[in-house]
């Protein structure tokens, strides 16, 4: 094979500018937005490249698309140049919606960009075949698409390695700095312009023949065949035999399940999507058979996957994870219906669908930020009044005690919120503003547990429901741990079950946890000569966790809940726990690890 001239190169990368100018040009401005944002050094400010750093991004697949279908239909260029005007104008219309300060804003501005760009990704894979027919162009058309992409970040990834190597051998051989974000610099640069200008190159000018192509590569029957296919066996036996178990126990469904569900679907609709140009040849007849059957066999799934979702969207609200998984659920459902009951069964149903679904709930009061927003928001409104927390719209400090799961419910919905959304929608339930400056010179919401304070919850971050045994219990590490009346402090000792137990001393003091670790043994001796002895049993205060938060791997507990304390003639001694890990045996708690600051004064 001989290898194209430097002057080849460079002709088609000329030509590939002039057949997309208005992609590179986004893609370079993209890539100098990246490369100042890396080099930024000091506090975090507001700045425009924000919005012009998410715009390109969009911009790559939304461009490029319009391009690609204005070539297939072979409009003119007037019409084509417009059309990618008006998608400028959008880009710059989106980029007005994204804050400045993006690193402090909630995370609904970057969930909002992955729906958008998804959809737009879904866009190229379609348009230029966005009308009936010429399905067989359609395949072939993503065919060189995919397998430019693998090609070009193959490229992309190797030059990055050797263009790595080089400056780390400028800086460890001839003593050049190079500063480690210069390696982020490189690697930016070259997927914003050499991974995507080497993309443009690799797709056909001319579409048209694609139709009549019969060119299959052995290598994606290989994949498709004998591994994407094994992968959908061993899922649909792991899926029905959980199916099986739910109608022998008659449980619900657990929410987990709806991952692997998903998954399998991915996993099978795409190779069959592979498969697609040979399974009309006479040795593949097999291929059609086992569509057909693939979507039969959905139907129970898609049914456990909705049910599944039903109940983790009834007891904790809606989230845009399970609003996004609601409406794949559907949409599964709806591609099951269409590829059993309709006659053309067209695979470009499958793009255009998803594309469609990944715009509409991106935005709008019907959208997965809205919808999951309002949930949450009254579920909280519901704690509260339960509660006797919000008085006529007003948040009054609890009067009395909140039971530990409404206060865990409380604290997820905070959490949820201050990630995803900020306080906006419950802002005017509080008398203090719920910003971290209160003139609004800062747009950061208040921590989560800040927000509790002022409703007089205990604001409880429970990580998942403990599957296993052990249950880990963190205290609030940021909190101020009360040292009057101790003259000595020993942090952060660590001791665990199934290590030796050893004697440790601190000048006056030694101590000794016993081989349970629920009871530690303090001695104050001197010159060999007993003093006194002070023995501190921790299975209280095992008991009292187990109690007060369940099976629930939990942090930012409050400090008292975490300390012991006790004290004879001659010592005083607090304990306080930072995280300890315990199970139960046989109904009998066991601590299995924990990590302790120790304070103490002798009298």
């Amino acid at each position: 094979m001989k290898l194209p001239s430097l002057q080849q190169v460079l002709q088609e990368a000329i030509l590939t500018f002039k057949r997309f100018p208005v992609v590179l040009i986004n893609a370079a401005i993209g890539t100098i937005s990246v490369v100042i944002l890396i080099d930024h050094e000091g506090p975090a400010e507001a700045t425009v490249f924000f919005k012009i750093l998410l715009s390109t991004i969009l911009g790559v697949p939304l461009l490029l698309g319009v391009a690609l279908l204005s070539e297939k239909k072979k409009w003119g260029k007037g019409l084509a140049v417009m059309l990618q005007g008006i998608g400028v104008v959008l880009l710059v219309a989106y980029g007005s919606t994204v804050p400045a300060n993006l690193a402090e804003a909630p995370a609904i501005h970057i969930l909002r960009m992955i729906f958008i760009a998804v959809a737009l990704h879904l866009f190229v894979a379609f348009a230029p075949y966005s009308t009936r027919g010429e399905v067989n162009g359609f395949w072939h058309y993503n065919k060189t698409l995919l397998i430019r992409i693998l090609t070009t970040l193959v490229y992309t990834v190797v030059l990055y390695a050797g263009l790595s190597l080089a400056l780390a051998a400028l800086d460890n051989l001839f003593g050049i700095n190079v500063p480690g974000k210069r390696y982020g610099q490189l690697w930016f640069i070259l997927l914003g312009l050499f991974n995507t200008w080497s993309f443009l190159a690799g797709i056909p000018k001319n579409l048209d023949p694609l139709e009549d192509s019969v060119d299959y590569p052995k290598g994606i029957k290989i994949f498709a065949q004998y591994i994407l296919f094994p992968l959908v066996l061993v899922y649909l036996i792991i899926l029905y035999s959980y199916m099986a178990k739910i109608l022998i126990s008659w449980n619900w469904p657990q929410g987990w399940v709806g991952r692997l569900i998903l998954g399998f679907s991915t996993t099978g609709i795409f190779s069959l999507l592979l498969l697609y140009p040979i399974r009309d040849r006479e040795e593949n007849l097999w291929i059609k058979k086992a569509s057909r059957w693939f979507y039969v066999v959905m139907i129970p799934l898609v049914i456990m996957l909705l049910l599944a979702l039903w109940r983790r969207i009834s007891e904790y609200g809606m989230t845009e994870g399970r609003y996004i998984g609601l409406a794949l659920g559907l949409w599964l459902g709806g591609i099951v219906i269409y590829f059993i009951l309709s006659r053309p069964k067209s695979i470009k149903i499958i793009p255009i669908s998803l594309f469609a679904l990944a715009l509409l709930i991106s935005f709008g009061p019907w959208g997965a930020f809205t919808v999951s927003e309002k949930s949450q928001v009254q579920r909280l409104q519901e704690f509260l009044l339960n509660n006797k927390i919000l008085l006529n719209g007003k948040i009054q400090k609890a009067s009395a005690a909140i039971s530990q799961d409404d206060s865990r419910q409380i604290s997820s919905i905070l959490s949820y919120l201050y990630d995803n959304h900020g306080y906006g929608r419950i802002q005017d339930w509080f008398r203090e503003s719920l910003k971290e400056d209160s003139l609004g010179e800062r747009s950061q919401p208040k921590e989560p547990a800040m927000v509790a304070q002022l409703m007089g919850v205990e604001y409880i971050k429970s990580w998942y429901r403990s599957s296993g045994n052990t249950i880990r219990f963190d205290s609030d590490h940021a909190a101020v741990i009360e040292v009057e009346g101790y003259d000595r402090m020993i942090r952060q000792k660590y001791f665990r079950i199934d290590r030796n137990k050893t004697v440790s001393t601190d000048l006056l003091l030694s101590y000794w946890v016993n081989s349970k670790l629920d009871t530690i043994t303090f001695v104050v001796s001197r010159e060999e000569k007993l003093l006194d002895s002070l023995q501190i049993d921790l299975l209280p205060l095992m008991t009292q966790l187990m109690a007060d938060y369940g099976h629930y791997n939990t942090n930012n507990i409050l400090p008292h809940k975490m300390m012991l304390y006790d004290e004879n003639q001659k010592l005083r001694v607090k304990i306080y726990v930072r995280y300890i890990k315990l199970y139960k045996e046989e109904n009998e708690i066991k601590a299995n690890e924990y990590s302790i600051d120790i304070l103490y004064k002798i009298k």
